[in-house]
């Protein structure tokens, strides 16, 4: 049956399907089509990914107290903010890549401007608590001279995590058309505007770690504008950046309906590695447990970007192909990832291995914290490849519109059996650190397995129909004149 919303030539109908692509000419073509986006998106995560870190670097320097402070500050921003900006935005990985492929152009701009528009009053929720982050670090127990730099931070963090309300759906819109290539632009670009500035006001005008938080809210802004630049005077956003304010509740209607899961998958596994961290002071030789895990969690997060970028062209290429009706590609879009993943995995795993006895040594001079690198390191090769599986898997959730199914399996795998298995090895067993980092990798292969069940028993033909209902049916006006 016909759908009657769409143009004739744009119809996708069980009874005239597309014709099956043959695998090794279109295989071929797709994996193209995914590595020429995840290479750019990847680089983009990376960027995005230093500019916190230097932050940290750079206000460390002025002593242990400034660093332990930011630190502190950093763990509590990601948690409680900057994990929500992002999750949320997973919303436009479905909405804005599924109107893409269906060729409902003026949906863009309308789902992006609704996704801001709700991100601004979360994020004046979370202002209020961040105001507040001394006197709570301190309430819980955390060193009172610590707590109040973590507090300082947090407040010259604020500009900054409106920026994120900003730019995270303008960076998903860009990206869902494939036009990753200006956000690559704009990412180094504001990674060479935050490296001076970021020294000057630390060490030049002297505000210490209340200079590093104002780099980055700087530099967030800089992003920002220069996205917005290319957005607005760019032929390539013109049919795109259109705002139609008749739908606008609709538009925010679905932000949220998609947006709270896809906010449920990225934050329930990125509080597990925090609590990961806290669980580690509790162990025997709390220093050298803490120390040793860092290493390991701020190294598999730099690694993690890798598979990001992976996951964010799997995402957009899924989501674009099931909006024009061509399920059938969006699955080789699913393959073409997983082989990328392989590779990817591979080389990383491999090159971490090799090294695994001096890698230590870049972030510490003790040899008892690089010996214990060095024995962790196997775990952690293994955890590169199990994270950037569940990674790319995650992708496929958000592409295909289904994020509330990744956020039940991300209960599953990492509250009901990661976090058990590794408490109960690192404290009833005595294996400490590893055992908490085993109960991650458990996490994250349960996670792999659950999402690889639901990719393998999908109906592609099914989610291509409801892609088209989601886009044409679920809001009544936006462009094109459908009614």
């Amino acid at each position: 049956m016909e759908d009657p919303l769409l143009p004739e030539d744009e119809q996708c109908t069980t009874g005239n399907p597309k014709p099956t692509p043959t695998w090794p000419i279109d295989f071929t073509a797709e994996l193209k089509n995914v590595s020429r986006m995840a290479a750019p998106m990847a680089t983009v995560t990376v960027a995005q990914f230093l500019l916190p870190l230097i932050s940290v670097m750079v206000a460390g320097h002025r002593g242990e107290l400034q660093l332990s402070g930011v630190a502190l500050a950093t763990s509590f921003a990601n948690v409680s903010g900057f994990s929500i900006m992002f999750g949320l935005v997973g919303a436009l990985e479905t909405l804005c890549g599924q109107a893409y492929g269906a060729k409902q152009y003026s949906k863009l701009g309308t789902f992006t401007y609704s996704a801001i528009a709700s991100n601004v009053p979360i994020c004046v929720l979370i202002s209020i608590l961040w105001i507040y982050m001394d006197k709570l670090l301190i309430s819980i127990g955390q060193d009172h001279d610590i707590s109040k730099v973590a507090g300082s931070y947090a407040v010259w963090l604020i500009p900054g995590l409106f920026a994120q309300a900003v730019q995270q759906p303008v960076t998903r819109f860009l990206q869902t058309q494939g036009l990753v290539l200006p956000l690559l632009y704009c990412a180094l670009s504001t990674l060479l505007f935050h490296i001076p500035v970021c020294w000057i006001l630390v060490y030049t005008f002297g505000l210490g770690s209340n200079g590093a938080a104002l780099a980055i809210s700087l530099s967030y802004w800089f992003n920002v504008l220069s996205l917005a630049c290319y957005v607005r005077f760019s032929s390539s956003c013109e049919k795109t950046r259109g705002f139609v304010s008749d739908d606008f509740v609709s538009g925010v209607k679905q932000f949220f309906q998609y947006g709270i899961p896809s906010a449920a998958m990225t934050c329930l596994e990125w509080w597990l590695f925090e609590l990961l961290i806290l669980s580690s002071g509790l162990l025997p030789n709390p220093k050298l447990e803490t120390s040793v895990l860092s290493v390991c969690l701020s190294t598999g997060s730099l690694h993690y970007v890798i598979p990001m970028g992976i996951a964010a062209a799997v995402s957009t290429r899924i989501a674009n192909e099931l909006g024009a009706g061509n399920p059938e590609v969006a699955r080789l879009a699913v393959f073409a990832g997983i082989c990328l993943w392989l590779l990817e995995a591979a080389i990383c795993s491999t090159i971490l291995f090799i090294s695994r006895n001096i890698f230590g040594y870049a972030f510490s001079n003790s040899k008892e914290v690089v010996d214990y690198v060095t024995e962790l390191a196997p775990l952690l090769c293994l955890s590169f490849i199990v994270d950037g599986f569940s990674a790319v898997l995650g992708g496929v959730a958000r592409g295909s519109g289904w994020q509330h199914i990744g956020a039940w399996a991300n209960v599953v795998a990492y509250y009901l059996i990661g976090a058990p298995v590794g408490l109960f090895l690192a404290f009833w067993c005595h294996m400490n650190g590893k055992g908490l980092w085993i109960g991650v990798i458990f996490g994250s292969s349960s996670q792999g397995i659950i999402l690889a069940i639901v990719t393998a028993c999908m109906s592609w033909n099914e989610q291509a129909s409801k892609a088209r209902k989601r886009i044409v049916v679920g809001t009544s006006s936006f462009g094109n004149g459908i009614a």
